[in-house]
């Protein structure tokens, strides 16, 4: 159907002949006014599933079956979301006990094997929803003659999309993705990590553990700083390697103090991306830090990285530069999180390390400090200065 049709009200007058599509066409003009409505307040970046309820409603319901008869058929048994046109979604998995599931009232996928034998490919298992197209639904009631169901229900399809044909912008006001399916071999697996196109964090429970996961780790990482510049400072210790470490974690502070606020107080009500872009904003801070020293301080600076906290050059750099340049999916939310979840990873047990240290640009092999400071007790100065050479 076109997404650009106009539901206009019916135009109500005294006496006219009314019948049954009169009564239709003004619920589509309802339902289309508050689409609308919705729609203003949606973007690219916050559609999807809805806030769960529970932690057992955090997640779509979706099962993948594939049978001897050489086809895939999909289910979406359960989904609470909204579109991006602002059109409801919502069917519960208790529908299966009256025969009245998705699976029921709408006609399966089928994929013949033969059409993915020899190919490797990913598709998007997308829902779509047609408002203006109802579906009777519903006990009859069995004292009213004639007997008929008594509701209706928006009418419901399930198609595949392959994944690198399908964006944000190809995807229309009715269609929602709320699964993935990979292709291999002639086999159909189901993407157990896929996370589709959400409200805000508290909708998946996959989001909801990456949120606790951040906040933990923004936690400890402003402890580690402050750890690390105390005994930087306290021991006065001064070398081409404590320099650029104390100035990377008084950068990080400043950063910590704003996005962990924001997340423990806005997190779990914001949408996903702001899990992406509060830590792609952290791996930048390190990035930026690094760069600007060059030359051999630089290498010094990451090779003392790996030799004390046993993290590699190749392992940092690649989680930072992954993570600053990673373009936001919000068909494939979980792509972002796992770079957010192995950049937090390698960061925290850098700087876990590097706050259990003493001091910092010390040689693990050698025992000594790389260009570390004589501390000189002031008394001892004093009394050289007044030594007189006639004394020696």
């Amino acid at each position: 159907m076109s997404t650009h049709k106009e539901f206009l009200p019916v135009n109500w007058v005294d006496g006219m002949k009314i019948n049954k599509n009169h009564f239709i066409s003004q619920q589509h003009a309802s339902t289309y006014q508050q689409a609308i409505s919705s729609s203003c307040l949606l973007n690219n970046h916050n559609y999807g599933l809805l806030p769960a309820t529970n932690i057992n409603q955090a997640r779509a319901g979706v099962w993948l079956n594939a049978d001897n008869q050489q086809h895939v058929q999909v289910r979406v048994m359960e989904c609470r979301a909204v579109t991006r046109g602002g059109y409801p979604i919502a069917f519960h998995n208790d529908t299966a006990l009256d025969n009245s599931s998705l699976s029921a009232r709408i006609p399966g996928l089928s994929v013949p094997f033969s059409d993915l034998a020899g190919k490797q490919n990913a598709y998007y298992i997308v829902l779509s929803i047609n408002p203006y197209e109802r579906v009777p639904s519903g006990a009859a009631n069995p004292e009213e003659v004639p007997a008929r169901l008594p509701y209706t229900t928006p009418a419901y399809s399930v198609m595949l999309l392959p994944v690198a044909e399908t964006n944000m912008h190809s995807l229309g006001s009715f269609q929602l993705p709320v699964g993935k399916v990979h292709t291999m071999e002639q086999r159909v697996m189901l993407d157990e990590s896929y996370i589709p196109p959400c409200v805000a964090v508290n909708s998946h429970v996959v989001l909801l553990e990456a949120h606790a996961s951040l906040e933990q780790f923004y936690g400890r990482m402003e402890l580690n700083a402050v750890q690390i510049i105390q005994k930087i400072l306290q021991k006065k210790q001064q070398n081409d390697l404590s320099e650029p470490v104390q100035r990377m974690c008084e950068n990080m502070l400043v950063y910590i103090a704003n996005v962990y606020t924001q997340l423990k107080l806005e997190g779990l009500y914001a949408p996903p991306v702001t899990l992406v872009s509060g830590a792609a904003g952290f791996a930048r801070i390190v990035k930026n830090t690094l760069d600007l020293y060059t030359g051999t301080i630089r290498e010094e600076l990451l090779n003392y990285f790996a030799e004390w906290c046993g993290i590699k050059q190749t392992d940092l750099e690649d989680s930072v530069t992954a993570l600053c340049n990673y373009q936001y999916d919000h068909l494939d939310i979980y792509a972002g999180v796992d770079k957010v979840l192995t950049f937090s990873a390698v960061a925290l047990k850098l700087f876990n390390t590097l706050a259990a240290l003493d001091y910092i640009g010390k040689k693990k092999e050698a025992g000594i400090f790389v260009k570390e400071q004589v501390i000189v007790p002031e008394e001892e100065v004093q009394m050289k200065k007044r030594r007189s050479f006639l004394a020696d």
